[in-house]
Formats: C-alpha cells, sequence, structure tokens
C-alpha cells in the first residue's frame, strides 16, 4: 500500500496546503496563480531535483516545451519576487546556470 500523498508541503517557511491550493509565508497569505503553485507543488514534492525549464514546463504546462524559456523564467520571477516580498531573508529558488532551477538547500 502507498503512502497517502501528503497534503501539506513545506519548506523554510512556506506552506503549500494542496486540498485548499493556498500557500503562505510564515502565517502570511501568498497570492499565487495556478502555474505558479503548480511550480512550487511540483519543486516541494522533489525537494533535491534539480528541474531544467523543459522539466517544468511540460510537467506543469502539459505541452511539449519548443524552447519557450520566457514563460518558465516570468513565472519564476514572479515567484521569487512575491517570496521575498514575504520574506527577505530567505532565498527559496536558485538558478543553476544554463541548467534551471531547483529548491536552496
Amino acid at each position: 500500500r502507498k503512502a497517502a500523498e501528503p497534503k501539506i508541503l513545506t519548506y523554510k517557511n512556506l506552506t503549500l496546503d494542496l486540498i485548499s491550493g493556498t500557500a503562505a509565508v510564515s502565517g502570511k497569505t501568498l497570492t499565487l496563480t495556478s502555474k505558479e503553485f503548480a511550480i512550487l507543488e511540483l519543486m516541494l514534492k522533489n525537494p533535491a531535483k534539480l528541474w531544467s525549464k523543459a522539466n517544468l514546463f511540460e510537467s506543469v504546462w502539459g505541452e511539449n516545451y519548443l524552447s519557450d524559456e520566457n514563460t518558465v523564467k516570468v513565472h519564476m520571477s514572479n515567484i521569487r519576487s512575491k517570496l521575498k516580498k514575504l520574506d527577505p531573508d530567505n532565498e527559496y529558488i536558485e538558478t543553476v546556470w544554463g541548467m534551471g532551477y531547483r529548491l536552496v538547500t
């Protein structure tokens, strides 16, 4: 029997509630688009994984990645600035140059 999927994902001060589809940082509401939420959910479920832009795009958008670098970049940039606003002292996502993104360990 497979273990139940967690309903709440946490990383540093970030909490994602997969049931209600809400996110919070240190108890403050983090307003995310559905795609931003999906990106964070993927990353929190696989904390050690390095995500290429293609991986993220195909997992979140469910479409083939046709070098649409900008879409992922823009979403990452939005997620980062929203996290930074609520938690300026922590870095959550790092860019691994030429490879992709991962959670800061």
